[in-house]
């Protein structure tokens, strides 16, 4: 299928993975990358980068001129962001200590919610019918846990996703999110650097007994884009394993 998708946070990791699912699985022949990165970790001439603040509306607006063209899919992907420990190690976070700094407090949220709804802001209104918007949430969304501000950004991203559906579906555009659940990242190998500790981790909470890969995210959201899932609107996909299930 012929159309262009923009995709935050497109320059690596899910993000880069949610590209190529778009292009592989046909969704898209197309896609823009909105990053701050300077380039793709995986070059793929089907992609192009261009440098973006997704908390910044300017950027964004300069970023969408530089595109130059309305896309059938929007995935709102970027996120994550630098979580404190008490130790001052990266991590998960206290319930209130690393809260004394209310700057990163609002710079989480920012990154991990408000992004969307500036993106979609600058975008959304040039959408025509049949569009489709995918926000990448988290389980930590869904269920309590030590992730305080980001728990909270990705649960405000769920209610949004809903809402948005909810208002835009007389204009024929789906809104969906998906939910991620364990990933070796950067924020995980913070949280459990042994490889072993962390396997051993994974096999007590995982009903599975395996984490998922940026690709097992990435194939959830290219199905939410596509034609296959064209009466699909303000749902949340879990790609956990089974984690939420406890």
């Amino acid at each position: 299928m012929t159309g262009l998708a923009i995709v935050t946070g497109g320059a690596r990791g899910i993000g880069l993975a949610i590209c190529n699912a778009l292009l592989d699985q046909g969704v898209v022949d197309r896609v823009a990358a909105f990053d701050l990165q300077d380039e793709l970790t995986e070059p793929n001439p089907a992609i192009t980068l261009h440098r973006c603040d997704v908390t910044d509306e300017d950027s964004v607006r300069v970023a969408y001129a530089e595109v130059g063209e309305v896309p059938r899919v929007l995935v709102n992907n970027a996120g994550g962001g630098r979580i404190e420990m008490i130790d001052g190690s990266e991590g998960t976070q206290s319930a209130f200590d690393p809260f004394s700094d209310v700057d990163a407090f609002r710079d989480m949220v920012d990154l991990n919610f408000t992004s969307a709804h500036i993106v979609t802001r600058v975008i959304g209104p040039d959408l025509a019918e049949g569009a489709v918007i995918c926000n990448t949430a988290s389980i930590a969304g869904l269920m309590p846990g030590r992730l305080y501000a980001y728990g909270a950004a990705k649960a405000a991203l769920i209610h949004w996703t809903r809402s948005m559906a909810q208002a835009l579906a007389p204009q024929k555009i789906r809104v969906n999110a998906i939910a991620p659940g364990i990933i070796r990242t950067k924020l995980w190998e913070a949280m459990q650097p042994d490889d072993n500790a962390y396997d051993t981790m994974i096999k007590d909470i995982m009903p599975m007994q395996q984490d998922q890969s940026p690709e097992d995210i990435a194939n959830a959201a290219a199905f939410l884009c596509s034609e296959r899932a064209s009466q699909v609107t303000g749902e949340v996909i879990r790609i956990d394993g089974g984690l939420t299930l406890r």
